[in-house]
């Protein structure tokens, strides 16, 4: 990188500095510290929350998956398209949980089933997500060191010593990451976090046109045509022609349809961001725009990987891959995977192009390295710590709490991420750690947010049993290449020769894993809920007193801006929908139908009309310029959508009234700050 790349890099951080800075005067209360006071609108919860999500590991991750898959993973993309907007549509969780008030789902666990299950889901999320976190800063900081070219180590003029570079730079991006979380909490996150999730969205603008300028289509159709045909079953074109690629097949796609709808919420590395919307009207918009914000991004990142194998693999490009190659063949295991996609970026990228692209990474890795550590960091307070208090924190003391607990996050991280080896692919390595609490927590959080029958016990059993199967799994991966060999010795031949050829990873891979973990919860709490219920005769839990709807609206957040009649409220459509509300609702709807049509079409296509390698190449050329063409409208419409949600959000944080009280405690089974809104009868039982 040259002195203009670096030039961009600085000027982003000192941006990114100057809104901290701005947005640290306006936190006066733990509300505010923990989910920006609740005073998010739509369009800033989409960027932020959309750019969270998509950190600089997540990018890696996604680099590594369509290398290896290609275009499949969005073939079946198109499938869970309808679940999806079923989803958005119903604000499946995210609309509920809102309406509890709730800031950590341990907070909602208490509420729901009891204060000891509060504390042992918060320890099990906060162990699951700090052990998920810990890698973050590993991979993003192999990537800097990967795409930048740095040395492996380094010597400071009149020091007798030789750092690293790697755990130098592991230091510094956790620092950062730690600096923004505990400065402002969740609303410097925010703002930040919207000022990185607009450039990077412009970013991506800049970088899709470089990439369709620099790599075209014919060679793109040609590469993939040859390889199909000389690797049977590793098709990167055809969905159904994917046998041969061993964890990014139909059945690891499949699987995360069915995952994602039944561990939706549960993951709480973003839990501010489900907390901090104004109202769960503007939280399940934010899930409708998010469609539309994605565009751009989605279509880049599937673009590179695509045009990255076209350069490892094209003879027009064989020169200059080998030298690639060669700097590839220094590496080992994961690194070679995590490493062959930037490198290729780092060796056609020009100067300018390449610190815009370095500081897209930074502002990805900070946007989700600050909520992350701010989450997990949260949770361990309000879940973990305050359930034992008896007498509450004053404001400064908790703030205090939460900024060490960050902390310790990030000092965890940092050694993490130097000591483990990392034997999956980023995306398997998420799921397993994430079932640690995903596998129970689904149906808990789903049972509990929807059922009226599901039990404190069968909450128990379902996390403990998820938790216990998930830890197993952890264990016996990290053991399995010594373990093999021992089993190996006292199995007949046969299994011993599997089990041999078998050593280096355990034969079941994580997404199966987890899959099977989650359907073992969701079975655990039902039937478990069903028999504890008949045999205590316990009464229907009070959905509506939970969820702040009737007499229980205490903050009048649901508003009604027109009478929805019921063909309406077939569709999922409520009182709250504005006009423009309901516009955004069939756009949305008419884009998934587009990919559903598509979806079906390719189908009958592969097995009626037997279609030629060239159909699939048209139809994924018309998705990946599509979603360009239409990203530079949306990255235009949510810049001037969220600078109006960040004035609001100013707006409301100087003329609202902080509520010393709401701070993440459960009262009575309400939560703190609530109890004068209880209502004259108690109507159990509804």
């Amino acid at each position: 990188m040259q002195l203009l790349d670096w030039g961009i890099v600085g000027a982003l951080l000192l941006i990114l500095t100057a809104t901290l800075i701005i947005s640290q005067r306006q936190v006066k209360s733990t509300a505010d510290f923990l989910a920006a006071n609740r005073c998010a609108g739509r369009y800033l919860l989409a960027v932020t929350d959309g750019i969270a999500g998509i950190g600089a590991i997540s990018i890696i991750a996604t680099f590594e998956q369509y290398y290896i898959a290609g275009f499949s993973p969005v073939w079946w993309g198109f499938l869970s398209g309808p679940i999806a907007l079923l989803m958005s549509i119903c604000g499946w969780v995210y609309y509920r949980f809102r309406e509890t008030r709730c800031f950590t789902m341990a907070q909602f666990f208490e509420v729901r089933y009891s204060r000891r299950f509060r504390v042992f889901s918060g320890m099990l999320g906060w162990l699951s997500g700090v052990l998920n976190y810990g890698i973050f800063p590993s991979v993003s900081v192999k990537f800097f060191m990967f795409f930048c070219k740095l040395p492996d180590s380094f010597q400071i003029a009149g020091i007798p010593f030789v750092f690293s570079t790697y755990v130098c730079l592991l230091l510094f991006v956790i620092s950062l990451g730690v600096t923004f979380a505990i400065c402002g909490g969740q609303l410097a996150i925010m703002l930040t976090d919207f000022i990185q999730g607009t450039f990077c969205n412009i970013v991506f603008l800049i970088l899709m046109i470089f990439m369709v300028m620099r790599f075209d289509w014919e060679t793109i159709f040609e590469t993939l045509t040859v390889h199909a045909a000389e690797n049977p079953g590793q098709s990167l074109f055809n969905p159904f022609d994917t046998t041969g690629i061993r964890d990014f097949n139909i059945w690891f796609f499949l699987m995360g349809i069915v995952l994602v709808v039944l561990t939706s919420g549960t993951w709480q590395g973003q839990s501010g961001y489900a907390a901090a919307a104004k109202s769960a009207h503007e939280a399940k918009m934010a899930r409708f725009l998010g469609v539309w914000r994605q565009l751009v991004q989605w279509a880049l990142l599937l673009f590179i990987p695509i045009c990255a194998f076209t350069f490892f693999n094209s003879p027009q490009y064989a020169d200059s891959a080998q030298t690639v190659a060669e700097t590839l063949g220094t590496l080992h295991g994961q690194e070679v995977s995590q490493a062959r996609v930037p490198l290729f970026l780092s060796h056609i990228l020009p100067p300018g192009l390449l610190g815009l692209f370095a500081a897209l990474m930074l502002a990805a890795m900070l946007s989700t390295d600050d909520s992350y550590m701010h989450s997990w960091g949260s949770i361990f307070v309000q879940d973990v710590i305050m359930p034992f208090r008896k007498k509450p924190f004053t404001e400064k003391q908790h703030i205090l709490l939460l900024r060490l607990s960050i902390v310790f996050v990030g000092v965890f991280a940092f050694f993490f991420s130097w000591l483990f080896k990392q034997t999956e692919y980023i995306l398997l390595f998420f799921q397993i750690t994430g079932a640690i609490f995903t596998g129970g927590a689904g149906a808990v959080l789903i049972g509990g947010l929807y059922s009226r029958s599901g039990s404190t016990l069968g909450a128990w059993v379902a996390m403990i049993l998820g938790s216990g199967l998930a830890l197993g799994s952890i264990a016996l991966q990290q053991c399995w290449p010594a373990l093999a060999p021992v089993l190996a010795e006292h199995a007949p031949e046969s299994a011993a020769q599997w089990l041999l050829a078998r050593r280096e990873r355990f034969p079941v891979n994580s997404q199966v894993l987890a899959f099977a973990i989650t359907l073992t919860g969701f079975a655990s709490y039902f039937i478990v809920s069903y028999i504890d219920r008949k045999v205590h005769g316990t009464e229907n839990f009070n959905l509506e007193k939970m969820l702040h709807r009737g007499k229980y609206d205490i903050s009048g957040e649901h508003r009604e801006v027109w009478s929805a009649g019921k063909i309406w409220r077939i569709f999922g459509l409520t009182d709250e929908f504005t006009r423009f509300d309901r516009l955004l609702f069939f756009a949305s709807l008419l884009w998934t139908l587009l990919w559903t049509v598509a979806f079906v079409a390719g189908t009958l296509g592969h097995f009626v009309l037997g279609w030629q390698p060239l159909h699939w190449l048209r139809l994924w050329r018309g998705y990946v310029m599509l979603g360009f063409g239409l990203g530079i409208g949306t990255t235009i419409w949510f810049l001037i959508g969220g600078a109006a949600d960040v004035v609001k959000l100013f707006r409301a944080l100087r003329t609202r009234k902080r509520n010393d009280a709401d701070d993440g405690r459960v009262v009575n089974g309400r939560n703190a700050g609530e109890e004068s809104a209880e209502p004259v009868t108690d109507p159990s039982g509804d």
